[in-house]
């Protein structure tokens, strides 16, 4: 069903965490962010510590300022840090064909300096992997006895670190689990979306297919993930098993059109918006399924056409 040797591969699971991993999550970065050392980093403890007081910190910010509502900023904290922990796993098990190993209190997330998190960094951590993997054998790689176990210990160790994140979530507001959690499934199961460089396989899509509807899973519902193809080649694309209620936020003005750039007008231009009509994202779970594919299609080719004028340069 799955294949052991490694989407993107590394010598070491240190090694495939230290290039792949902080390649993956600065990949959308802006020339000239500060540096990382000058970033806040916050660990799982710090975040639950005082009853829960970062987080509602946090959710009272959301309300105040960016006008969302109780329960969107609720599932807006809930997918960062829980949602962040499960990408970053979910990336190593679709990428490095492992499970991580997560310890909670390992864990550091990076602020941005706008107070959300921008990377995950899971800490001094051991993975699992299959028998027939390059780093089976290796000083603290676990074996797994086949692929379902492998995506078992992948998912255990999302839930153990997300929960008490998703259980604080739910005093924030008037949120139940299965919505929570619907953000958590989205990370673990959606790691490769809007990756224009990454290699895309069949082989990761049933991989994470398959890791996303686990046993022992505590997630209910499942985000759905598939390739698509443009001229340049294929890419990942997928629709969300959760809504961020941003739809249900203050509508905004609308923009002055000599201060879109290219990207945005032509975006607008072939997805214009409808005033008074649902505004969800290009991914959200209330959207078609051909909706999102579209829009994601159209990301994508200005995104690699973007890359390729910067490359040549």
């Amino acid at each position: 069903m799955t294949i052991a040797v490694p989407l993107l591969a590394a010598p070491t699971p240190d090694a495939w965490l230290e290039g792949h991993l902080v390649a993956n999550q600065s990949a959308h970065e802006e020339p000239g962010e500060p540096a990382g050392a000058e970033r806040r980093r916050i660990a799982i403890p710090d975040l639950l510590a005082d009853d829960a007081s970062f987080l509602r910190r946090a959710h009272a910010t959301l309300i105040a300022q960016d006008g969302a509502t109780p329960a969107a900023a609720a599932k807006w904290l809930v997918g960062w840090f829980a949602g962040g922990v499960a990408g970053t796993a979910g990336f190593v098990y679709a990428a490095a064909s492992a499970a991580l190993l997560i310890a909670p209190e390992a864990v550091r997330f990076r602020l941005h300096p706008d107070g959300w998190p921008d990377r995950c960094d899971p800490g001094p951590v051991r993975v699992a992997v299959t028998a027939d993997h390059p780093w089976a054998g290796q000083d603290g790689v676990r074996v797994a006895a086949d692929d379902a176990e492998l995506a078992a210990l992948a998912v255990e160790a999302v839930r153990t670190a997300a929960e008490p994140i998703v259980e604080a979530g739910r005093t924030l507001a008037k949120v139940g689990r299965p919505a929570l959690w619907a953000e958590v499934a989205d990370g673990f199961g959606l790691p490769v979306l809007h990756q224009p460089d990454l290699p895309v396989e069949t082989h990761v899509v049933a991989r994470l297919q398959h890791g996303v509807r686990s046993a022992g899973r505590p997630w209910r519902q499942v985000p759905e993930l598939h390739i698509g193809h443009l001229p340049d080649g294929p890419a990942y694309l997928g629709r969300k098993a959760g809504c961020c209620l941003a739809y249900q936020c203050p509508e905004e003005p609308e923009p002055d059109p000599a201060e879109l750039d290219e990207r945005e007008r032509a975006y607008r231009a072939r997805f214009p918006p409808q005033p008074g009509g649902p505004r969800y994202c290009s991914t959200c779970s209330l959207r078609d399924l051909a909706g999102c594919t579209e829009r994601q299609l159209f990301w994508m080719q200005q995104e690699r056409a973007a890359r390729a004028a910067r490359a040549q340069r």
